[in-house]
């Protein structure tokens, strides 16, 4: 009996601090919309690339992308916080103004785009999952993406690594569709949050700050892991990245979930 008194309490607790955001549902609208991840890249587009964008919309796919801010507060669609593996220039994203991010060359083919140019150029043709990365300037970041996003007409989902990222959007565009990305402790977890930090997002136990709409988790994740008992026991939507074979693209889809695929074409081509 005093086992049962300890073991419902801490349950009742961790149902608390995992719980999605009650209006789940509108991310359930989303169920079975695949997104190529960071656009259709490869064969002469690099990554988040105009082109990549571009040739996505063509082929009828939704596009995962990712926006940080760069020296001089504009915001900009690149993934890596240096610049080192796609241009070869060692310096953070956010210690160079546009003007120099101008100057670098992607490596495939292309230059560095804006979310604005970004923008313009889907111009609704193709839903986005946009990324908001972990940085410095996290409200300034939230609030002029959140600005771009305002003046955009397509359709368009919003997810973060960072919770804290998620209670921005939570307080300031409760409106928009908002997800939790999550990933073992070890790697990008570890290195930006610690070890704690990457602990607690990893069990999704701060699901309590963002309460989100849906969980974007690793593909490669134990069907035991905590998106998985998310799915359970919440019935949350889960997105799953990163997709790299059509046969578990397929599963993904037969589940309801949202992939992210990366290294062939959705059509099979």
């Amino acid at each position: 009996m005093t086992l049962l008194i300890i073991i419902v309490p801490l349950l009742a607790l961790a149902v608390f601090l995992m719980a999605p955001s009650r209006g789940k549902q509108r991310a359930a609208d989303w169920r079975g919309t695949a997104f190529a991840h960071r656009g259709l890249h490869g064969s002469g587009a690099a990554e988040n690339s105009p082109e990549a964008f571009e040739r996505a919309c063509r082929a009828g796919c939704g596009i995962e992308l990712d926006v940080q801010l760069s020296k001089d507060g504009v915001v900009v669609v690149f993934h890596d916080d240096t610049l080192l593996r796609m241009t070869g220039d060692p310096r953070r994203v956010e210690d160079v103004p546009l003007s120099g991010l101008r100057r670098l060359s992607l490596k495939g083919k292309g230059q560095i785009p804006t979310f604005e140019e970004v923008l313009k150029r889907v111009d609704g043709r193709a839903p986005l999952l946009v990324e908001i990365k972990h940085g410095r300037h996290n409200a300034r970041l939230c609030a002029e993406t959140m600005r771009l996003l305002r003046g955009y007409t397509g359709r368009y989902l919003v997810e973060s690594f960072n919770p804290l990222i998620l209670l921005w959007l939570r307080r300031n565009a409760p409106d928009v569709v908002r997800g939790q990305l999550v990933g073992g402790m070890a790697g990008y977890l570890a290195a930006h949050f610690g070890r704690v930090g990457a602990f607690l997002l990893s069990s999704l136990a701060l699901n309590f700050l963002a309460r989100p709409d849906f969980v974007a988790y690793d593909v490669s994740a134990s069907r035991f892991s905590a998106p998985h008992i998310q799915r359970a026991l919440f019935h949350t939507p889960l997105a799953a990245w990163t997709v790299r074979d059509r046969n578990v693209l397929k599963d993904c889809l037969a589940r309801g979930e949202m992939p992210i695929f990366e290294g062939f074409a959705p059509d099979g081509d």
